[in-house]
């Protein structure tokens, strides 16, 4: 069994978030097709960003430094831990525990909302690998990841599963002996088999959209509980049976970039990122590349698109440095989904009232979709885009009642009390944690 997790030394100042986020999009644009023109910091969206501003919601840092100082550094949640690149949260409302998948530190941390103390509960930090926990006391070797992105708490609550997406693998923590294991999937190793624990594969070589993406568990399939996963970079959704480690492909067509309806087999997506059960038998998918919010039916096995709208050419860069920015970017918020607009949307969330967060990251912005209706609503956040969001990564991004607070680049969010009133967000390139109170005015 794993030793309490300790404190950890500070890291030192390392790449910025802005820079590493700011190359990336020059380089995808250049990929793309695309090269910053003298229009470039226009934003072309056919007046879809017209929407005015997000209804005001008071938005606070939780834990870590709030702007552009990624850090690795166990200790009190303000003023002594440091995140780097924080993308995914889970919270374990039982225990009073807020998981953080830190993807730039390799590292999984908790948390503990009673006392605000963070500690690092998987990895060793800054320090990549693959290993699963072995040994125990003197000969223990704990487990080293690469790049986790998006947590799930496992069946009956003593475990969570995560994509440990730079290994292209689901692993596993024990959360009471915090020891780690690879569920499905092979450390290094690429492809879209679909097999038995190590023989299966996901994701794909290259820069870019690499990873298993997000996960959501079924408790109530009727084979069992099933673990779905967005396969980003295999343009497919997998499900994992957790009794048997069995994954098979469900949805799309591998290496397929698209945008087409009707039956599972037949469709296609463009970066399937985010993932919610949607209270009705279906399976929801937020498609970054997309610009949309899908739903397969889980029952009869249709795919149809529920919001936003699909930009003809799937390999657009949907961004201000870009000189032709698609119509169909924006962030209109609608009655009818299929009229909103989203800018990288990159993750879904149960609301606890009867919707969905959707973090619109590109945007900024986190939404609100009604399963039901399909109406979008922007519940938190300043809409701001690539060229002019950087300096909202600082510490005047809090806000006080009547103030709208900002976010840079958040991939994750969570309901943080029964109500759905209060949420956690992960606030990536800001390298911090926010708490969101909603109808604070």
């Amino acid at each position: 069994m794993p030793p309490a997790a300790s404190a950890v030394a500070r890291s030192s100042p390392r790449t910025t978030t802005a820079t590493r986020w700011l190359l990336a999009g020059l380089w995808f644009a250049l990929a793309c097709g695309a090269a910053p023109g003298p229009d470039a910091g226009a934003d072309a969206g056919g007046g879809a960003d017209a929407a005015g501003p997000a209804p005001i919601a008071r938005i606070t840092t939780l834990a870590g430094i709030n702007g552009d100082q990624p850090g690795f550094a166990d200790g009190p949640a303000l003023g002594g831990a440091e995140f780097d690149m924080p993308e995914g949260l889970l919270l374990d409302a039982a225990r009073q525990h807020l998981y953080v998948a830190d993807s730039g530190n390799h590292a999984l941390r908790r948390l503990d909302l009673a006392t605000m103390e963070v500690i690092t509960v998987a990895g060793i930090g800054t320090v990549r690998g693959s290993n699963d926990t072995t040994g125990q006391g003197a000969t223990l070797v704990p487990a080293r990841l690469n790049n986790p992105r998006n947590l799930v708490m496992a069946p009956g609550g003593d475990g969570l599963y995560f994509t440990d997406a730079g290994n292209h693998v689901i692993r596993h923590l024990d959360l009471i002996t915090l020891e780690v294991t690879t569920v499905v999937g092979m450390a290094g190793q690429t492809g879209s088999t679909d097999g038995v624990g190590a023989d299966a594969r996901f994701g794909a070589d290259g820069l870019f959209a690499t990873w298993p993406g997000a996960m959501v568990i079924d408790e109530d399939d009727p084979v069992g509980p099933t673990l779905y996963v967005a396969d980003s970079a295999n343009q497919t959704l997998r499900a994992v049976d957790l009794s048997t480690r069995t994954v098979r492909t469900v949805a799309g067509q591998v290496g397929q970039l698209g945008a087409a309806d009707g039956p599972a087999a037949q469709a296609t997506f463009n970066k399937p990122a985010g993932l919610a059960l949607d209270g009705a038998g279906g399976l929801l998918v937020a498609e970054a590349n997309n610009l949309t919010v899908r739903r397969l039916d889980l029952a009869s096995g249709q795919v149809t698109t529920v919001a936003g709208k699909a930009p003809a050419d799937p390999r657009h860069y949907c961004e201000n440095i870009s000189p032709v920015l698609p119509p169909e970017c924006g962030a209109l918020d609608a009655a009818r989904g299929t009229d909103a607009r989203f800018r990288f949307p990159y993750a879904l969330a149960p609301d606890h009232a009867g919707g969905v967060l959707l973090v619109d990251s590109h945007n900024n912005l986190i939404r609100r979709l009604d399963p039901r209706t399909t109406a979008v609503t922007s519940i938190a956040g300043v809409q701001a885009t690539l060229l002019d969001d950087i300096p909202h990564g600082s510490a005047d991004s809090d806000a006080a009642a009547g103030v709208a607070g900002t976010f840079w680049h958040p991939t994750h969010a969570v309901a943080a009390s029964a109500t759905g009133d209060v949420l956690f967000v992960a606030d990536r390139s800001a390298s911090c944690i926010r708490r969101v109170e909603l109808g604070v005015r």
